[in-house]
């Protein structure tokens, strides 16, 4: 039952988003996954989030990934109910910061039954706060015939249906403030020496690559720093003139997002990237 609860939250909330903001690519470790949408939500009231902070004016990112079923079970108005899943359609998404935006992976946010899918957030916020996003769509489902179910997601007190209690909490904090790495600026201070492209896969689990083009050879600082400025990698990369292909491992990191810079001192080039295991 729980699991069947949990694999229709997360068709609900995949295809209530979108197409604003570049596509994103579901996490292949969650392939072979019970049915479910990683990060799940937090117990109402949780004194922490599953989701990302953020700060006003940085870049933000967070990934959800989504592995649909082709049934539920659920409790409609007090009866028990078992169904084929046939059909999600959003009408409404609430919550989201001030310049946030979403896709999905499929890019019209159509989610069909047995298949894995993803949602991106993305966007730099222009507003601090608290915010709780919150999906309102149309289920239709196959008990013989086909039965139309309104559902939000997560559920909210009063719902006649109520599909994975819960909440996600996206925190946005002032530009400037000590958390969620406000204070690491991206830059491209470095880029009149050094290119430094995104890396790809992003989000990964384990290896990345990041191509560097750089004017000169020489020895470059590459560090990772996590969310509130904590730097959990450092390493001294040898660069060629020309293309550089680097490799980085981050087995060692926790899921989350991350920032990475490249250069000598102060002259950096900064970007991000998502870890997703």
């Amino acid at each position: 039952m729980k699991k069947l609860l949990l694999a229709i939250s997360t068709l609900v909330f995949a295809v209530s988003l979108n197409v604003q903001a570049q596509n994103c690519m579901p996490d292949p470790m969650f392939a072979d996954s019970t049915a479910g949408v990683y990060p799940l939500p937090d117990p109402i009231g949780s004194a922490t989030s599953s989701l990302n902070p953020g700060c006003v004016n940085v870049e933000y990112e967070q990934l959800f990934t989504a592995v649909v079923p082709d049934s539920l079970s659920t409790v409609f108005n007090g009866v028990p109910v078992d169904a084929a899943l046939l059909s999600v359609t959003v009408n409404d998404i609430t919550g989201l910061p001030a310049g946030i935006t979403y896709a999905c992976d499929p890019p019209d946010c159509a989610f069909l039954q047995n298949t894995t899918g993803c949602v991106l957030f993305s966007g730099t916020p222009t507003e601090a706060g608290v915010f709780e996003p919150i999906v309102a769509t149309t289920v239709v489902a196959s008990i013989g015939a086909e039965l139309t179910l309104p559902v939000n997601f997560p559920a909210q007190p009063g719902d006649a249906i109520e599909i994975f209690p819960g909440q996600y909490v996206i925190t946005v904090f002032e530009e400037g403030a000590a958390e969620a790495a406000c204070s690491v600026s991206v830059n491209d201070a470095q880029e009149g020496v050094l290119g430094v492209q995104q890396n790809v896969p992003n989000p990964f689990s384990r290896i990345t690559n990041i191509t560097i083009d750089s004017k000169e050879s020489g020895e470059f600082d590459f560090k990772v720093f996590s969310l509130i400025g904590e730097m959990v990698h450092s390493q001294v990369l040898t660069l060629s003139a020309g293309q550089n292909i680097f490799e980085f491992d981050g087995s060692d990191l926790n899921s989350g997002m991350y920032f990475y810079s490249v250069g000598q001192g102060n002259d950096v080039v900064t970007k991000r990237m998502i870890v997703s295991k």
